[in-house]
């Protein structure tokens, strides 16, 4: 995170952003461009208005899958208390390109993410198998 913070070119493409108890940080289907470091507080990320994740480590990325995807926002971030953030508004081949560091971090969020969904899913399936009588 040192190295992202100490950056003139990106930080020339950022500003820190600051958010209350349950102010919208970005909406689901915002066309906006652009991606989040947390720096202080707590965010919840809402699909179809249902609470799917929230999170609160310092220097984690979030709202990257639009710019991933080249498509609007897929979800709504929430801070579920003061919340403090920086914003970047550069592009995914850009980064790549010139922070391979904050790339390697975007990949670790992606997979911590696909995990847990993989494991929420299971659950969700073996629960349901329980619910089910057998035929």
């Amino acid at each position: 995170m040192k190295n992202i913070i100490e950056d003139n070119e990106l930080l020339n493409s950022s500003n820190i952003q600051e958010y209350a108890e349950k102010q919208v940080i970005a909406s689901e289907g915002d066309k906006e461009v652009g991606w989040y470091v947390l720096l202080k507080g707590r965010v919840g990320v809402f699909k179809h208005d249902r609470n799917v994740a929230e999170f609160s480590q310092r220097g984690v990325v979030f709202g990257e899958l639009s710019g991933i995807l080249n498509t609007p926002r897929t979800a709504t971030l929430i801070a579920l208390e003061p919340t403090q953030v920086i914003h970047f508004k550069t592009s995914l081949d850009n980064i790549i390109e010139h922070y391979p560091k904050m790339t390697k971090q975007i990949i670790i969020n992606l997979a911590e993410r696909l995990a847990k969904t993989t494991d929420n899913l299971i659950t969700v399936v073996e629960k349901d198998i329980e619910i089910k009588p057998e035929s």
